[in-house]
């Protein structure tokens, strides 16, 4: 492996930090105490910039599929309903096929100059294109420019969002002890449904305050807009982060590959098949549970707009609350039996859960919160395994590589595939199908991992 060599100034540097982190060459009682006493104040910041930054990450991204119906009219042509909405989930999925790219890029950059560098410029991108939606003309203003500039920030969107969940969850992960690195690790994945949840809940108290033809009119606009003023926000926060010290040892002592993404295809492709396996039902689960099924219950007329809105944003607020659990109990368990149940509900529970979600709107509120709190137990657990399964010049590449790259074939498109298939077979329990398959996908790639937790992160 072709690997940099830090030039002296740069050693010095590096050799600073390394002693306020504790580096190799801190004495027991004096680079160690006060490494300790460093981490234990960093880590409250180090928590709050990786939660915080990926709940205004989701926020951004997570809007677009909560407004889809008003997008479809705004952006396509009028015409057949469905056929716009299939336009809409098809824009929605096309971020994803540029999250590997995204994930490429911005983990190569991880990888090698720092995870805080990355934390900073993806929120930035996420802000910024996602503002600039709020913006665009429609199309009765300008035609076919407009769905495509929509595409077009949707994939600095995909972009950014493939290096921001990766990045943040091998930040803090580096960042904590062994013994606790499940539970403080998720916090990351809370943020990702807090961002989610909050944009439920800003398109439902917008469409509260304005009638109907004022949100197609201009009111979609607003939580668009809402994006910059709290990316700036998250990027405040993460400026203010130290570099991870695990990274300084490494770049310290010389050992970051040039090309960490060619080095994670070429030297662990066993562990990006993993990942990719392992990723498939998350992906699909959450965007099915925690966005689809809005729309989903709207227009399979199990309840209104308002009252989807509310119950996706009690399912998310649960499954929030409920991830540190989860992410604390793998920390006791180990991180495979917890995998390991979450894949096996997955198979199990989608077609009942859909049975009865149309039965009655109180049991289609119970059926997604079962759904979300098996997607809890499972994203509460695979940041962590990921980041335990790679070793340190390759972590961030490889993560985000076979994460996005199972992103782009199950959560992208699931919202595509679900409306499609409920429009090609007539039968509304259609999406469970996907749930099913993906999870008996990840199920069996999970047995083949070996169990990481309370273990120190691979370094080599």
């Amino acid at each position: 492996m072709t690997q940099t060599q830090s030039g002296t100034g740069a050693g010095t540097q590096a050799s600073a930090a390394l002693s306020a982190h504790g580096g190799p060459h801190g004495g027991p009682h004096g680079g160690a105490t006060e490494s300790a006493k460093k981490s234990s104040r960093n880590m409250a910041l180090t928590v709050a910039a990786g939660a915080v930054g990926s709940t205004i990450e989701f926020f951004d991204f997570g809007i677009y599929s909560f407004l889809a119906t008003m997008l479809a009219a705004s952006f396509f042509p009028k015409g057949d309903p469905t056929a716009n909405l299939l336009y809409t989930f098809a824009v929605f999925g096309v971020a994803f096929v540029v999250r590997p790219l995204g994930g490429i890029v911005l983990g190569h950059l991880g990888d090698r100059h720092g995870r805080r560098f990355v934390l900073a410029l993806s929120v930035t991108l996420m802000a910024i294109s996602t503002a600039l939606i709020g913006l665009l003309p429609t199309y009765g203003r300008i035609g076919v420019w407009a769905p495509l500039l929509l595409v077009l920030l949707r994939c600095v969107q995909g972009a950014s969002a493939g290096g921001e969940i990766g990045s943040a969850a091998t930040y803090i992960a580096e960042m904590s002890s062994n013994r606790r690195r499940g539970f403080l690790t998720s916090t990351t994945q809370v943020g990702t449904l807090f961002g989610t949840m909050l944009a439920s809940f800003t398109v439902l108290i917008v469409s509260t305050l304005l009638s109907r033809e004022q949100m197609t009119a201009w009111g979609w606009r607003v939580p668009f807009l809402i994006s910059f003023p709290l990316g700036m926000i998250g990027l405040l926060i993460r400026y203010r982060l130290d570099e991870s010290a695990q990274f300084l040892r490494a770049e310290h002592s010389g050992r970051i590959s040039r090309v960490p993404f060619l080095a994670a295809i070429t030297q662990y492709p066993r562990s990006l098949l993993t990942v990719f396996c392992m990723s498939l039902v998350s992906f699909a689960s959450y965007y099915l549970v925690f966005t689809y099924l809005s729309v989903y219950f709207e227009r399979q007329g199990v309840m209104s707009v308002s009252a989807a809105s509310w119950s996706t944003t009690l399912a998310v607020l649960i499954a929030a609350i409920t991830i540190p659990l989860w992410g604390a109990l793998t920390d006791i368990v180990g991180r495979k039996p917890v995998l390991i149940g979450a894949c096996a509900g997955n198979v199990i529970l989608p077609y009942p859960a859909f049975v009865l979600m149309g039965h009655s709107p109180t049991g289609a509120v119970i059926a997604q919160i079962v759904l979300g709190q098996l997607e809890a137990a499972y994203l509460a657990t695979i940041l962590t395994a990921y980041c335990e399964i790679f070793p340190l010049r390759v972590r961030l590449s490889g993560l985000n590589l076979g994460h996005n790259l199972a992103a782009l074939v199950a959560g992208g498109m699931a919202p595509y595939v679900a409306t499609w298939l409920i429009a090609h077979s007539g039968t509304p329990t259609a999406p469970a199908w996907i749930l099913i398959v993906t999870g008996f996908v990840s199920f069996l790639a999970t047995l083949t991992i070996r169990e990481t937790a309370g273990r120190p992160l691979p370094s080599d």
